[in-house]
């Protein structure tokens, strides 16, 4: 079925069809990651470094996890690393122009231990992946040691990764770049587009309060900073991506609508975000909800919906 509209999706799930509808979605976009996981295959021998990046929750851990167990099914063998287990400790983190911390800076990786463990791993050796703990700011060391063999590739995923800075510490000639966005076609009708900020926005309101313990109002205050840094160390890297998957799916904000408003109807009045609250509310209210249960285990959209445990 085709839907364009929040009228047609809304007559959709009245007719009692938003599972099929969730259906065809999540089958279109394993489509797309066969489809990368194909291309990468292609090129496996001349492989051997992966990077994957785009901006706040445009779910780029869980394409990360899904385009590795398709690349197992083909046979080939990978090794995902998250730059942000490569985050400097709290203090040594740079500070913006408020004296907040900002943790979307290049400089709050050490950019120094990364080049080395991957010149490191290019020549064959062994290393030992850090692992950041957010809470307590600090990175440790949990005896995680990783090598790459032949014909086995390294997904490297953060926000910098298609910054030259970081790319330059390999063969360009081994490496395959994908950006991810979440970039949604749906409108409210055939005039008006739906921001693919809000988009990303309501999904982070989502994952900050169930595994951050943030309220609407922290990841308010937070969002300005986010963008900023996807403005200055995403956005402009973006055209040097190989491919680009748009993680975005039709039937989300439907899905994300129970989940999203109690949070945003308790933000109070004072707050400098009010006001974005409300175009948020009549956004969703363009919607009719779904249970979140519909929503496959497996989906992209787990990685904001799913509540801990």
């Amino acid at each position: 079925m085709i839907i364009d509209t929040a009228e047609q999706l809304n007559e959709v799930i009245e007719q009692g069809r938003a599972a099929e509808y969730i259906e065809q979605e999540e089958a279109r976009l394993q489509r797309e990651i066969s489809a990368i996981a194909d291309r990468l295959v292609k090129k496996n021998h001349e492989l051997k470094w992966v990077w994957l990046a785009g901006p706040s929750s445009s779910g780029k851990t869980t394409f990360t996890r899904k385009l590795s167990e398709e690349l197992h099914r083909r046979g080939i063998k990978t090794h995902p690393i998250s730059l942000d287990n490569y985050f400097v400790n709290r203090e040594r983190t740079p500070r913006d122009a408020r004296g907040e911390y900002d943790y979307e800076h290049i400089e709050a990786l050490d950019l120094t231990l990364l080049e080395r463990h991957l010149e490191d791993l290019s020549g064959g050796k062994t290393i030992e992946l850090p692992h950041f703990k957010f809470l307590h700011g600090k990175r440790e060391f949990r005896g995680e040691l990783l090598s790459l063999e032949k014909d086995q590739l390294a997904l490297i995923e953060g926000i910098h990764g298609l910054n030259p800075r970081l790319t330059s510490f390999v063969d360009p000639l081994h490496s395959f770049k994908i950006y991810i966005c979440a970039r949604t076609t749906l409108k409210i009708d055939h005039q008006t587009r739906i921001s693919t900020t809000d988009h990303r926005l309501l999904r982070r309101m989502i994952r900050d309060y169930s595994y951050r313990g943030h309220t609407v109002a922290k990841t308010f205050s937070l969002w300005p900073s986010v963008r900023a840094g996807e403005d200055k160390w995403i956005f402009p890297f973006q055209p040097l991506a190989d491919m680009e998957f748009n993680s975005a799916m039709g039937y989300e904000l439907p899905a994300l609508k129970p989940l999203v408003e109690p949070l945003i109807r308790a933000l109070p009045a004072s707050h400098p975000g009010y006001k974005k609250a409300g175009e948020l509310q009549k956004l969703l209210g363009c919607f009719q909800g779904i249970d979140r249960a519909l929503v496959p285990k497996d989906s992209i959209l787990q990685e904001f919906i799913e509540a801990p445990g």
